[in-house]
């Protein structure tokens, strides 16, 4: 399962937290990292709300008075491992802190070493981020793709006064990530949520075709008009990855058929996925060949010369194609005769059995030792199945 993260109205930790938890992840797992928290006066809830008029959950996380602690890097990992996390959502989260740090490092000149965490080294940012890293971890998602993220305008009061949104930090985290947004009203994209990003290795950009299983809202604390201040969690079954591939084709009305023949026979030698002549009718009512050849991208200049050489062509078309494919896979069947190699297809790689065919050139080899025709050692092994009447 694939989990896309929808990030027209921004990110933030609680967000993301609230997002997971609409979409279907178990309350139980945020609950066990929130009771190992250190117990400072700290509340939290769980509800719903809508933005715009869209429901979604709304996670809250907060200590009956100020904290003032501050904190280094290495006592942040330390109580982040001291918590009931799988492996993968402590690295998640340790990772999510580290990218917190070296960013602060940047914006001020200093060593990570030096970072004090103000507010990203409280309790709410605990929770947050080992919340969200042990949610996504029990999706179990097989990889976590994103939109661009909304950034948002003006300024932000942070421990350093008024700075320009997005806040230093906040700036280099974004590094690598496509950004939107840029007019709306006040912080859309914090820290944390950029941090928990970089630490789940997001990949944004095309990804390819997926049916929807699931989707939750994560709702923010304010409610500006411009647009709502949520993000979404799609779960998502991907689709069989397509083969994208180059097709050259061009009108052939002068060679001969042993040519033509020959041709073909060559630019599947020279590695075309496929190669091959349909009948048409050319300039003046000549009759000619449209000759078709697929290849890989990498090889479209190569195939391109090869095809012009070989025919003798002044010019060629050249697209892109999407090119679905069952997947195939090779076994063994006993025959009247000994074994022979059968083709199968399905869907996915282990997936049912859609297909089966014997390897021709096994029935060859089975006929010429049996003396039988190839027709007749399929008709013997393969009988054709009669209509029920």
């Amino acid at each position: 399962m694939r989990v896309y993260l929808n990030l027209f109205g921004g990110v933030a930790g609680d967000m993301l937290v609230a997002g997971l938890l609409d979409a279907g992840a178990p309350e139980a797992a945020l609950q066990e990292i929130l009771h190992a928290l250190p117990q400072e006066g700290q509340k939290w809830s769980l509800g719903e709300d809508t933005r715009h008029g869209i429901r979604g959950k709304r996670f809250c996380f907060e200590l009956a008075q100020e904290s003032h602690h501050h904190r280094h890097l290495p006592q942040l990992v330390a109580m982040v491992d001291a918590l009931p996390l799988k492996p993968r959502a402590k690295a998640w989260a340790q990772a999510a802190f580290a990218e917190l740090a070296a960013a602060e490092a940047q914006a001020h000149g200093v060593s990570v070493e030096e970072i004090l965490f103000h507010e990203v080294g409280a309790l709410d940012a605990l929770a947050d981020i080992c919340g969200a890293c042990a949610l996504l971890d029990a999706l179990d998602p097989s990889e976590v793709w994103a939109s661009p993220v909304a950034v948002g305008s003006g300024a932000v009061t942070c421990a350093h006064g008024q700075m320009p949104v997005p806040a230093p930090g906040s700036l280099y985290l974004l590094q690598g990530m496509p950004q939107e947004g840029f007019d709306l009203e006040g912080e859309r994209a914090t820290p944390t949520g950029l941090a928990l990003l970089r630490a789940w290795g997001v990949q944004f950009g095309r990804r390819s075709a997926a049916v929807s299983v699931a989707c939750g809202y994560g709702l923010g604390t304010r409610q500006p008009q411009d647009r709502p201040n949520l993000l979404r969690v799609e779960l998502e079954q991907p689709c069989r990855d397509p083969e994208w591939l180059v097709q050259l084709s061009c009108l052939a009305d002068d060679v001969t058929g042993e040519v033509l023949g020959d041709a073909i026979d060559q630019l599947h030698a020279q590695g075309a996925v496929d190669a091959f002549a349909v009948p048409a009718v050319a300039k003046k009512g000549r009759p000619a060949y449209e000759v078709v050849v697929l290849a890989n991208a990498s090889d479209q200049q190569a195939m391109a010369a090869n095809l012009l050489r070989l025919l003798g062509g002044l010019g060629l078309r050249i697209q892109g194609i999407e090119r679905h494919r069952l997947a195939r896979r090779m076994d063994s069947r006993e025959s009247p005769w000994g074994p022979w190699r059968v083709k199968q297809s399905s869907e996915e790689e282990d997936g049912p059995i859609w297909h089966e065919k014997p390897e021709f050139a096994d029935v060859q080899r089975l006929a010429e030792e049996t003396g039988l025709s190839p027709r007749e050692v399929l008709l013997r092994t393969y009988p054709p199945r009669r209509a029920k009447t």
